[in-house]
């Protein structure tokens, strides 16, 4: 069987399958040299039976190669062309002969076929704690840890180079959301804290899933527990002797799941009170809500005035684009769904 790299779109199916970050110990270790040779479908077939994570990946399977004369295509192979030297962690290894992308080496691969808000849910989905699962029922599966961090990105792309797509991801980092827990957290993250005129809330910085620690209610001596919300803003420093109205608020999205299980309402309920007890004002959002853009602008008013930020006098003619930007940075979110990317639609039709 010829050599083999999975990239782009084939790596990203595999590593959303529950057994890929056992690999991922192997990248610092894996050789880097690229494959001169084109594989073909007989190639293929050993490839799909040695790794069992390639099972149900759909054609055509992208993969690297070093050499451009291999750029020719045909129906179950997309070939693309790396000349350069890939720094140590750039590739992992699979079973012998099938090496993949590493999930830094991805998102710079896959970052020039992407819109903007596709490469920040890209890099939500690497550098959070879920993976997507489009056969699943939720449409997720939870990660024990993320497969990549802000800082381990960052040293990749220093070590990378300038090579096509790095510039891409290092703008778009500052803005990614780093630590969520399903794909409506990092859409929600990203409509709180967009500019104004690009259809965001600006609130400032905002944490995903940090811990709070918070004293229990009702407990019969005084207890602490650790919380995370989906999202906590902390308030702005005030004036010295200023009394602000709450700590910071915090938004909690409630996926469906969240009302079938009475235990969860229970939980959810007690975080809630614990949170408002401690000074932090808990909002929560179903889907109804976050679809709803009069809703979401009446709430996110709200917020400014529970943090002690000043509300907005604008012109009617700015309030309409600023409408009209959000309406446009809601429908754009809604269409991204982690399976189907603007830049590989049609070679899937």
């Amino acid at each position: 069987m010829a050599d083999l790299v999975l990239s782009h779109t084939t790596a990203l199916e595999v590593m959303r399958r529950p057994y890929f970050p056992k690999h991922l110990a192997t990248a610092e270790f894996c050789p880097t040299e690229l494959p001169d040779a084109m594989p073909d479908a007989s190639d293929l077939e050993c490839a799909v039976a040695s790794v069992s994570q390639l099972a149900g990946v759909e054609a055509p399977f992208h993969v690297l190669v070093g050499d451009p004369a291999c750029r020719h295509r045909f129906s179950l192979v997309r070939p693309h062309v790396f000349q350069g030297t890939l720094p140590p962690g750039s590739l992992l290894r699979l079973a012998p002969g099938v090496r993949c992308a590493s999930p830094a080496l991805l998102v710079v691969q896959m970052a020039p076929f992407l819109t903007d808000h596709e490469l920040l849910m890209l890099l939500c989905e690497l550098l959070g704690s879920y993976a997507v699962d489009p056969g699943g029922e939720t449409g997720v599966v939870g990660r024990f840890r993320p497969l990549l961090t802000p800082g381990a990105l960052m040293a990749f792309l220093d070590a990378l180079g300038p090579a096509r797509g790095t510039a891409i991801v290092r703008a778009a980092l500052p803005s990614a959301p780093v630590g969520a827990a399903s794909p409506m957290e990092g859409k929600l993250y990203i409509r709180a804290t967009s500019r104004f005129a690009s259809g965001g809330y600006r609130l400032g910085e905002i944490a995903l899933n940090d811990p709070v620690e918070l004293e229990r209610i009702s407990a019969g001596v005084r207890e602490l527990r650790v919380r995370k919300p989906d999202l906590l803003l902390l308030a702005p420093a005030g004036e010295p002797g200023a009394v602000m109205p709450f700590r910071g608020v915090a938004f909690d999205y409630h996926g469906a799941w969240h009302s079938r299980d009475p235990l969860q309402v229970k939980r959810d309920t007690d975080r809630a009170n614990e949170l408002l007890a401690d000074g932090f004002k808990d909002y929560v959002f179903w889907k109804s809500n976050y679809d709803d853009l009069d809703c979401m602008d009446d709430l996110m008013a709200k917020v400014r005035r529970d943090l002690g930020l000043p509300p907005r006098k604008l012109s009617t003619e700015r309030a309409a684009r600023e409408r009209a930007a959000r309406a446009a940075l809601w429908a754009e979110l809604e269409r991204i769904d982690g399976v189907h990317w603007s830049g590989f639609t049609a070679e899937r039709a």
